[in-house]
């Protein structure tokens, strides 16, 4: 006798539901997306006990006739596909058909739906229908779920606390309402109203009512592009929480993980001070991208991921542009610290960060500066006697990495070694597209490099190119002698080899040659965490990374500094 057998169709909807209804923020999320479907301009959620013991979600959408009610409650039945090729080019939230009946089949679900004109009202418990009678209602459609995995008590038993199952609820709604700004929502849990969101004519403004930030509260927004992909991103630095729950990510209208996206903005805007307020929304071709790639569709997959990084990455600096007046130029504020560059751009200035030169000369500043050796603890306070600069400055060194210094808003931490890398790839970039000499350091004595043929072969193609650079050397057999390096490298053959090693890897379209060059020599030769700096250095690196062209970032996208504002300790200290 056959052991293999056709399951019913009601252990079918519960097997589905297993993938599809996670928890209450899941079914939270499908009904809103078809009522965003529908053409809703005015969404309202109430739940219960986190929505354990009720859901109700109630639109103005195009609502459903009789017909289109009995087809939605069936697997697999929907308005939004209708052939193999449609799977390619989907602009809707929702297509596969699944939701309404895997939710059925763990709830007792009720629908009351009208076009405009003849209402219906549908009941239906465990996946099976219980009445389907006509009803009184205005155009749109009432979903409303009760006791949810009622007949999967084991399911029921791993739901989280009320507090949790809400928050994820409200993480869900958020999202959906900063992809929709021409939908109002509101959100009430056990008769208490958690948020009501009208419409509004820009994300930022859906934010600060989302979040109850008055127009005081500073933003930052910029906008970065790549083949085709488009990049907005907007921040609030100032809102800070020890986790990313407060970061929204939506691809093409849509609240989704995707880690091309979040690994940029956790490489530039995450540290000690907290994960800021964020939304980072990308545009895309609807073919260049797969929704169909998880059971609950949180995770999509591009076809080409790097332009969506790259799309990311290049909205990044504009950002940086917002937070020159709170973040630089307040150490320099009493030397009357000026920049050339525009207050908001995408690409890099063109025009470097400059101060003033006599101001930069000033006792004051070369005290602050004034760095001595580490100490027991590798840990010093250097302060300034000089009235110049306020009554004094104070800098500390910690772990023989950091340098922070105080602003008038907060305290300002400097990475030694990305603050190093940016300097180096800067004047080695500029070196090598001629527009300046980096300049060489001769080595004391020549260091050896043993090269194979390959290594050879690059030498050979981009010698004129390395020796631009500020490289010098001479290949005798299977060793380079190394002669000289670019002013500023620490660590020559390291750098070296990490300049072949860069090259060798072939045609990079998001890098030129040059770039690679300069990546990999600032990267291998920068000051390591952890290195011990003397006086001079200390001094010229601060005072240095503030004249390159972007100061914030290292040339692979991480922060070079972070502000920590006097704010966030008081939110930390209970103030």
């Amino acid at each position: 006798m056959s052991e293999i057998r056709k399951l019913p169709d009601h252990l079918v909807n519960l097997i589905a539901a297993g993938e599809v209804v996670e928890r209450p923020a899941s079914v939270v999320k499908e009904l809103l997306e078809n009522s965003l479907d529908a053409g809703a301009t005015a969404v309202e959620i109430d739940l219960e006990a986190g929505g354990r013991k009720l859901i109700t979600v109630r639109d103005n959408g195009g609502g459903m006739d009789k017909h289109d009610i009995l087809l939605a409650i069936q697997r697999h039945a929907t308005s939004k596909i209708s052939s193999p090729s449609d799977l390619n080019d989907i602009a809707t939230l929702g297509f596969r058909g699944e939701a309404l009946p895997s939710i059925a089949s763990v709830s007792r679900m009720t629908i009351l739906t009208s076009r405009g004109d003849e209402g219906w009202k549908l009941i239906i418990t465990g996946g099976r229908m219980d009445s389907l009678e006509p009803a009184g209602r205005t155009k749109g459609t009432t979903i409303t779920v009760e006791n949810l995995f009622f007949n999967q008590p084991a399911r029921r038993k791993f739901l989280k606390s009320e507090t949790t199952e809400l928050t994820w609820i409200e993480r869900i709604v958020t999202g959906a309402s900063l992809a929709r700004i021409e939908c109002s929502f509101s959100l009430q849990h056990n008769g208490r109203k958690i948020f009501n969101l009208p419409v509004v004519d820009s994300p930022i403004q859906r934010l600060r009512d989302r979040y109850g930030l008055d127009s005081t509260e500073r933003c930052a927004e910029s906008s970065g592009e790549s083949d085709g992909v488009k990049a907005l991103l907007y921040i609030f630095p100032e809102k800070r929480w020890a986790n990313r729950r407060h970061q929204y990510t939506l691809v093409n209208g849509r609240l989704v993980t995707a880690l091309q996206v979040t690994m940029p903005l956790r490489d530039a805007f995450s540290g000690p001070a907290g994960e800021p307020l964020l939304l980072c929304s990308v545009t895309i071709d609807p073919s260049q991208l797969d929704v169909n790639a998880h059971p609950a569709k949180r995770e999509v997959r591009f076809r080409k991921p790097y332009q969506v990084e790259s799309a990311v990455r290049s909205a990044i600096p504009g950002i940086a542009a917002h937070r020159t007046h709170s973040t630089v130029s307040l150490p320099y504020s009493a030397h009357n610290f000026t920049s050339n560059s525009a207050s908001s751009h995408v690409s890099y200035s063109k025009e470097p960060y400059r101060s003033n030169e006599k101001a930069v000369t000033a006792s004051a500043y070369q005290t602050a500066m004034d760095f001595g050796m580490p100490g027991k603890n590798d840990f010093q306070t250097i302060e300034s006697n000089s009235n110049s600069w306020e009554d004094s400055l104070e800098m500390i060194r910690i772990s023989g990495s950091y340098l922070v210094t105080e602003t008038a808003t907060g305290l300002l931490i400097v990475d030694q070694h990305a603050a190093h890398e940016r300097i180096l790839y800067e004047e080695i970039i500029a070196s090598v597209k001629g527009a300046m000499s980096a300049g060489q350091q001769r080595m004391l004595l020549p260091e050896e490099i043993s090269v194979d043929d390959n290594d050879k072969s690059i030498l050979k193609i981009y010698k004129s190119m390395i020796t631009q650079a500020g490289y010098d050397f001479q290949i005798i057999g299977d060793t380079l002698e190394l002669l000289s390096v670019p002013v500023g490298i620490k660590r020559g053959t390291e750098a070296l080899r990490e300049v072949i090693k860069a090259l060798s890897k072939g045609v990079d379209v998001s890098e030129s040659e040059g770039e690679r060059i300069a990546s990999a020599s600032a990267c291998a030769g920068a000051i390591k965490f952890g290195d011990k700096i003397t006086l001079t250095e200390a001094r010229h690196l601060f005072h240095t990374l503030f004249t390159m062209n972007d100061p914030f970032h290292c040339p692979h996208g991480r922060p070079t500094m972070i502000e920590l504002p006097f704010s966030e300790l008081e939110n930390r200290f209970g103030r």
